[in-house]
């Protein structure tokens, strides 16, 4: 028994949310772009917290991936565990949870278009229909500037990066050169030790900054709570 557990890894075939295998239903093995893999009834979940319906972000590493018309379901399937699907199911015999009888509601921002759709269908004024077609509008515009602006933040980070590790690698050889110039028993000294001891210690605070920028560009909270507090009162206004 435990030569057969060893040799078939369970572990990569079941969510690290819910520690319920995989199936090709509500628990179907969605992929994000940081390539985590979690079943679509816990993302479904996550993308119910989220302010923004476009995204979701990665419990684990908390990278966002857009999500094709804000449903979890469009997003790509794992095929490495979709394929030996239900192998791993019938090689354990141990009971997994029930799901609930109902599959989880829409983002409340869907929900509250498709009212505004209805309202605008059953209204003879005209002025449903037009606030359904600029929240539409404004929902797209934002997530064209949040794309954009997610693209701007990956070349800031690894221009960060690079220039963390060219500073850090030219710190070393400086500190290295300016060790052996202050130990040479030369006469007059020379004034190369210092100098490149100072250069070192610039080269280092220089990164050290970096660094904290970089940490800062990556971990900041995204400023968006104000931006959907007054989309939503211009919705309850109109």
């Amino acid at each position: 028994m435990i030569k057969a557990s060893s040799a078939f890894p369970y572990e990569e075939y079941e969510c690290k949310i819910c520690y319920n295998y995989f199936d090709l239903d509500r628990r179907a093995p969605k992929i994000l772009e940081c390539l985590h893999t979690f079943c679509e009834e816990c993302l479904n979940t996550l993308h119910l917290r989220e302010e923004r319906p476009w995204r979701i972000s990665c419990p684990v590493c908390r990278h966002r991936t857009p999500v094709p018309d804000y449903r979890i379901q469009n997003l790509p399937n794992n095929t490495k565990v979709t394929e030996d699907f239900p192998l791993y199911i019938d090689s354990d015999p141990l009971p997994q949870d029930a799901l609930p009888p109902f599959p989880p509601p829409l983002h409340p921002a869907l929900v509250a278009l498709r009212r505004e759709e209805a309202s605008g269908a059953s209204s003879v004024s005209q002025a449903t229909p037009s606030t359904t077609v600029s929240t539409a509008t404004t929902l797209s515009q934002d997530s064209v500037r949040y794309d954009s602006c997610q693209s701007c933040k990956r070349v800031a980070l690894t221009t960060g990066c690079v220039c963390v590790i060219f500073s850090f690698l030219s710190m070393l050889v400086l500190l290295f050169m300016g060790l052996i110039f202050v130990h040479s028993h030369s006469i007059p000294p020379s004034p190369a030790g210092p100098i490149c001891l100072s250069v070192a210690s610039i080269l280092a605070m220089f990164s050290v900054v970096v660094t904290w920028l970089i940490c800062w560009l990556k971990y900041r909270p995204d400023h968006e709570t104000g931006r959907a507090s007054s989309t939503g009162n211009s919705r309850r206004n109109a």
